[in-house]
């Protein structure tokens, strides 16, 4: 339950930006340019950006950065993207602005920055407003800071956040993001794939929506959630057999005993409670143990290797406990019923000829007064 509910965790996690109906082509070497002309005449299109990685599904380019100390830098995750890509992913700015188009050829003068990476050097005091117009060295350039983004996910949720930096290209050459809107999505992949062939009639057409790539990302936890499933049903299994055997055996042995006392006068309330305690006993022993022990295996080895994880829900440490219980409610009610239930004079008949039986062939009593004995 845990595992499944972490999963979850992860494909709804707030990563920075939006990542609904973009849908992410893989340029594989052509002109993301001539591409990108060519997508904007669909009616179903509604923006274009271009990048050089998808950011938060593993993929990892970066280098070394430098603020005033030339001895201190750090490494810095980075990304290359045009002017379209922050307002299509709809990404927070705390400080400053996106980037303006310029030339291919134009040279490099400016970067965007997470909050992170400002903190890190300290820049303008880790004042985001302060840190607008700093000047940082990234492979060997010297970039002015025009903006500073809420931190983001570049990598996937289960690292930490690390600082971040955006390049400017006028054609990253990686891939081109696609924001559609569609009543016939169909159709509209249909008219992507014959502008793809126009440009390249080799290479198929490499396209993935944003949302089925997270959740591809991330396939690795749904195959752990289906193992550990499959463990925690066969456990279950296994300890309900034992369970089911261990009333089976005890309530065979105290048959005669539940006779006599409602022969005597017991009633079922009193019946069920003397046969049960037992057992809730036993469980109520076993929840104090096994609870203490699964709140520490997941909140100190498992949760520990997640930085953004939901702290452990009381509901869902109880979860199992409830399902175990009221397996054995099931089985410790319906052997308990079935002994209350019973025949008390046949019962005691039984064990009656049993005893005779016993005493016969121990020559303590003669076969009539067995017989008498048996008929009474």
């Amino acid at each position: 339950m845990r595992y499944y509910q972490q999963y979850k965790v992860f494909l709804r996690f707030d990563l920075g930006f939006t990542t609904p109906n973009v849908l992410n082509i893989r340029m594989q070497g052509n002109s993301d340019e001539v591409f990108s002309r060519e997508l904007a005449e669909l009616p179903a299109v509604k923006m274009i950006s271009r990048s050089l990685i998808v950011s938060s599904l593993g993929s990892l380019y970066g280098t070394n950065i430098k603020y005033r100390d030339p001895m201190d830098s750090a490494s810095v995750d980075m990304n290359f993207i045009d002017e379209n890509y922050l307002p299509l992913h709809k990404y927070t700015f705390l400080a400053g602005r996106n980037f303006t188009h310029h030339p291919k050829d134009a040279p490099e003068t400016e970067i965007i920055v997470n909050e992170r990476l400002v903190k890190r050097f300290h820049i303008g005091h880790s004042n985001p407003a302060k840190a607008i117009g700093e000047v940082v060295v990234i492979d060997r350039k010297m970039l002015t800071i025009v903006g500073v983004l809420k931190d983001f996910h570049y990598g996937t949720v289960v690292s930490e956040i690390d600082p971040t930096a955006l390049r400017y290209s006028a054609e990253p050459g990686g891939y081109v993001n696609v924001k559609i809107s569609s009543d016939n999505l169909p159709a509209t992949m249909a008219s992507i794939e014959g502008l793809w062939k126009q440009i390249d009639k080799v290479h198929p057409l490499d396209a993935q929506f944003y949302d089925d790539q997270i959740e591809h990302a991330y396939r690795q936890f749904s195959v752990m959630l289906e193992v550990v499933g499959f463990f925690a049903l066969l456990a279950i299994c296994i300890s309900s057999l034992g369970l089911f055997g261990m009333v089976i055996y005890t309530m065979e042995r105290r048959v005669k005993e539940v006779s006599i006392r409602k022969v005597l006068g017991a009633s079922e309330g009193v019946l069920f409670y003397l046969l049960s305690k037992g057992f809730l006993v036993l469980l109520f022993i076993s929840a104090l143990l096994a609870l203490p022990a699964a709140w520490l295996f997941f909140a100190k080895v498992v949760l520990a290797k997640f930085p953004y994880h939901e702290p452990l829900q009381i509901g869902q440490l109880f979860s199992g406990l409830f399902i175990v219980a009221g397996i054995a409610f099931v089985m410790i009610t319906a052997q308990t019923l079935k002994i209350v239930h019973a025949n008390q004079a046949k019962v005691l008949k039984n064990e009656l000829e049993s005893r005779c039986c016993k005493c016969f062939r121990s020559n303590l009593i003669t076969p009539t007064t067995a017989y008498l004995l048996s008929s009474a």
